[in-house]
């Protein structure tokens, strides 16, 4: 069975990765680059099992697509709130003959103190009556409107993705680089807090995008800070049958959408789309030349850790107000290159590195870089916090035939340094 899933959503990565677990052949169509890049670095899919089509469509560019392979359905896992692509997905497929399946993403139910509010323009509405300063996290395609507000570019921050069509839409509609967040989602409660704090927002106006979409950490956030919340309440899905010429005006119906394990159960699958195994990292060399590596932090550890990274030939950048006498050394040799503050959050997603170190001596901060490195889907290293590691930084034994990595799946440091001394010593012997 072929099936193509239409949606860079995290619930439409999800759904490939169960359906392609499963035996079957799944396309899966985004609309940028960026959603390649994000699903092709998720760890939930296959590598390389899946096919990933990118590119903005229209209908008739869907209609190609349907017609290039023999597809047996589609699905639809766009966004709710992407209205105009549903029904263009839904087009294509009558167009085209191909069962169209529509995937539901839940929603969160109404909490009190919330304002609620039916489309984009109903917000701006009551912030031209306010004078506070306002998170925006609705993305790009929606931030004209609230342009028609008084003093919006001092007053608002937008939190958009970090892709170059975002960020030049903002700008282009008079937003301030200063005040425009580019980053990926969905975020923790924390991550939240502190973007409010860092912005001093008072009112956050969102999506009512659930669960998955970070709807509840964004609310509890807000709330904990005493901001307000409006809420841009999601389009009423509807459903147009086909032309009929000989009716004057076509009825609308709601749309019937289904759950992953609604779809799973259409598929003949009887489980759970992502099963939960104990964190194993797999060993894997990389060809590290040329690859360039963020490392907040400029203590010993740091000094370690990029010291083997150097040999290796990578591309190292160190962000640190104080850092060793090696690294001050190397910095004034251009072997890195060194930014003497501290770091801050942006950083990684304007540098954007193959992956990051965080190994400062302060949890908080190897915390908040952790934060944007997964935001960004860029696999990262703490020091000081194995289960936050997206992958481990393992000690090398090398010698002039081999190169041997190990790292402790138990957490025993004082034990991975002795094995790592005793396999230097055999492979040297």
């Amino acid at each position: 069975m072929k099936v193509l899933i239409f949606g860079g959503t995290t619930e439409g990565r999800k759904l490939s990765a169960a359906l392609s677990n499963n035996g079957i052949n799944v396309t899966l169509s985004v609309a940028t680059e960026y959603g390649r890049h994000v699903a092709v670095n998720d760890d939930a899919l296959p590598f390389g099992e899946i096919n990933i089509h990118s590119e903005r469509l229209t209908v008739e560019g869907m209609i190609d697509l349907l017609k290039q392979d023999d597809f047996d359905c589609v699905v639809d896992a766009t966004h709710p709130y992407a209205v105009l692509a549903a029904q263009n997905i839904r087009s294509a497929c009558e167009a085209a003959g191909l069962k169209y399946l529509k995937l539901k993403r839940p929603g969160s139910a109404n909490i009190s103190g919330l304002t609620y509010v039916s489309d984009t323009l109903s917000a701006v509405e009551i912030l031209k009556r306010k004078d506070e300063k306002v998170l925006l996290t609705i993305g790009s395609k929606e931030l004209e409107p609230f342009t028609k507000i008084e003093n919006y570019a001092q007053r608002f921050f937008v939190r958009i993705l970090p892709m170059t069509d975002s960020l030049n839409k903002a700008l282009d509609f008079g937003f301030r680089g200063s005040n425009i967040i580019c980053m990926q989602g969905p975020f923790d409660e924390e991550m939240n807090t502190a973007t409010l704090k860092m912005t001093g927002a008072k009112v956050l106006v969102t999506k009512e995008s659930g669960d998955a979409g970070g709807f509840e950490a964004k609310v509890s956030a807000a709330l904990s800070l005493g901001c307000e919340v409006i809420v841009i309440a999601r389009p009423i899905p509807l459903k147009l049958p086909p032309t009929d010429s000989s009716r004057v005006q076509r009825e609308s119906y709601t749309e019937e959408s289904y759950t992953i394990d609604e779809l799973l159960a259409h598929f003949g699958i009887d489980k759970k789309p992502i099963e939960t195994h104990e964190q194993r990292m797999f060993p894997l060399f990389v060809d590290m030349n040329g690859r360039r590596v963020l490392v907040i932090g400029g203590g010993n550890v740091a000094e370690r850790r990029l010291k083997v990274l150097a040999d290796f030939g990578a591309e190292i950048i160190v962000i640190a107000p104080v850092v060793t006498e090696y690294i001050e050394h190397a910095a004034s040799l251009n072997v890195i290159r060194l930014l003497k503050r501290e770091y801050k959050n942006g950083d990684i997603a304007e540098l954007m590195p193959f992956f990051v170190i965080a190994a400062t001596d302060r949890r908080q901060v190897n915390h908040e870089v952790m934060v944007e490195a997964r935001s960004l889907n860029i696999r990262v290293s703490v020091a000081d916090n194995s289960k936050e590691c997206s992958f481990y930084f393992p000690a090398i034994a090398e010698s002039e035939t081999y190169i041997a990595a190990l790292v402790s799946k138990n957490g025993d440091h004082a034990g991975l340094k002795q094995t790592a001394k005793e396999i230097r010593t055999f492979l040297n012997s």
